[in-house]
């Protein structure tokens, strides 16, 4: 299944800045998680004029946003947050590659949020904006539901590191929970793999082969997902970006070793699909070599027998002097019978002492060994 947002069509020579959001996109939502070491309030913003008061409150603010069915709450949140118009837009465009951007006093990052469709139409991706200043981060994600339960429940504890630190920290930890998703997702893909092998190696189908397509494609999407995210943490590692903490960067470190495990099981995956595909085709070979020995030993049993009633069954004069003497036989079809019976059975033995019925048998074996 595609990513639910489909690229928006933007017609050239638009100003800078320009929002182009969604005709399908869902209702935001703003929770606003304001932390200290000693501090601790979370709440929902309703109205967007409230959110210019939101900053400045606590010494540490999180502004999670669920939804891009509004572009007044975008820009009151770029007003509120001085957030550079060029990225206000970016907010609206649900299609941008994971990436890094550096803006006066506060930074830009671009990431992939995956998961499985709810109907099992197979892996779905979704936009994370991260804006990142000197004293909140904001985040803005298409849908309500994401793998950050364990991000708030740190935040909720006083004793958590978490709540010591700056919001870069906060930063990484979300981009952590983001990445490490990915790997009971891959745990669960690897079980449907299991489940897709077991189905080869039994009786491939034409839904084993569509099965097999889907998780190609499904491993595709995790790769264009993932290996930009890659990159995207490696240049969060920099010295230059002056809004994340020397403190930090030994976590990012560890995220991008994560991604990396990430890519690497994906790519592990990918030629287990690989070798699948060869399975169901040599499946399908030794099924179709299988029934092709059949016909061709009951062709060739019947092949006598065949002459035989043929030959006996032209009409010809019996006055003739030239016709089959063994007509006017009394005993003549009893005999007939007799020696068709012998033929067949003669030839069954004669196929059998070659050892053609035992190699039948081992095409079907390895068929279903496979």
């Amino acid at each position: 299944m595609p990513d639910r947002t489909a690229r928006l069509p933007r017609p050239p020579g638009l100003p800078p800045g320009t929002l182009r959001l969604p005709p399908d996109a869902d209702a935001p939502s703003i929770h606003v998680f304001g932390y200290g070491p000693d501090e601790f309030e979370e709440l929902e913003v309703v109205d967007a004029a409230q959110l210019a008061a939101v900053r400045g409150r606590w010494p540490n603010v999180w502004i999670n946003v669920n939804g891009l069915g509004s572009g007044e709450r975008l820009r009151a949140l770029g007003e509120a947050f001085g957030i550079h118009p060029l990225v206000v837009e970016d907010l609206s465009t649900p299609h941008q590659r994971p990436k890094v951007e550096q803006y006066p006093g506060h930074l830009y990052v671009v990431l992939r949020m995956l998961r499985w469709d709810a109907d099992d139409h197979g892996l779905v991706g979704e936009q994370l904006n991260l804006v990142l200043g000197p004293d909140f981060v904001l985040t803005i994600q298409e849908m309500p539901g994401d793998p950050f339960d364990p991000v708030r429940d740190r935040l909720r504890n006083p004793q958590r590191q978490v709540r010591r630190t700056g919001v870069d920290f906060l930063a990484y930890a979300i981009i952590d929970a983001i990445v490490d998703h990915c790997f009971p997702m891959l745990e669960e893909f690897g079980d449907r793999l299991d489940d897709l092998e077991s189905a080869v190696l039994a009786r491939p189908t034409k839904d084993t082969l569509a099965r097999i397509k889907e998780a190609r494609r499904t491993l595709i999407r995790l790769r264009r997902a993932v290996w930009p995210m890659r990159d995207a943490v490696a240049a969060l590692q920099g010295e230059h970006i002056a809004l994340i903490a020397p403190e930090t960067r030994p976590y990012l470190r560890d995220v991008f070793d994560h991604s990396l495990r990430v890519l690497d099981i994906a790519e592990s995956y990918r030629e287990q699909v690989g070798g699948l595909m060869d399975g169901y085709l040599s499946a399908i070979s030794f099924r179709m070599n299988e029934v092709m020995g059949l016909l061709t030993l009951v062709g060739a049993v019947f092949l006598p027998l065949s002459f035989l009633t043929g030959l006996y069954g032209m009409n010809f004069d019996p006055a003739s002097p030239w016709n089959m003497p063994e007509l006017k036989n009394p005993f003549g079809y009893p005999i007939l019978l007799f020696v068709m019976i012998t033929s067949g059975a003669a030839m069954v033995w004669f196929f059998k002492k070659r050892g053609w019925f035992e190699f039948v048998a081992l095409s079907k074996q390895l068929g279903d060994d496979d």
